[in-house]
């Protein structure tokens, strides 16, 4: 199996992941549902989609700033992942509509700026 993974755009902040929760959508067609008397489901499916929920840890400012630029400046963006149904690395069209953009630190001793806790849901196009 290949390793964990998150290439935004071309950066690489594999490093400042702390969680990727993937989760797998099915998309229905219209006109599927319940049987409002039986209460049999029916069900066209359309597509299977993915999306990521992703907490980053401690980063420094300069980071987080390219990060919200690389995940909110255009609709979509590219994102490398590990596909939790093939297990192999994988780039996915995604966009994201909003993103906490995490706590805001000042470390004394070294003058840093950092954020902790930036996270943010990455959807497939």
């Amino acid at each position: 199996m290949a390793k964990p993974i998150l290439k935004i755009n071309g950066h690489d902040y594999t490093d400042y992941v702390e969680s990727m929760e993937p989760t797998v959508n099915a998309l229905d067609a219209e006109g599927s549902g319940r049987d409002v008397q039986t209460g049999q489901m029916f069900r066209t499916m359309v597509a299977k989609k993915q999306s990521w929920s992703v907490t980053m840890t401690r980063m420094p400012a300069a980071l987080q700033k390219q990060l919200i630029a690389d995940i909110m400046s255009s609709e979509f963006y590219n994102a490398t992942i590990l596909d939790p149904t093939t297990g192999a690395q994988a780039v996915k069209t995604v966009y994201t509509s909003s993103t906490p953009c995490g706590s805001m630190r000042y470390i004394r001793d070294t003058g840093d700026v950092v954020y902790d806790g930036v996270a943010f849901s990455m959807i497939e196009r």
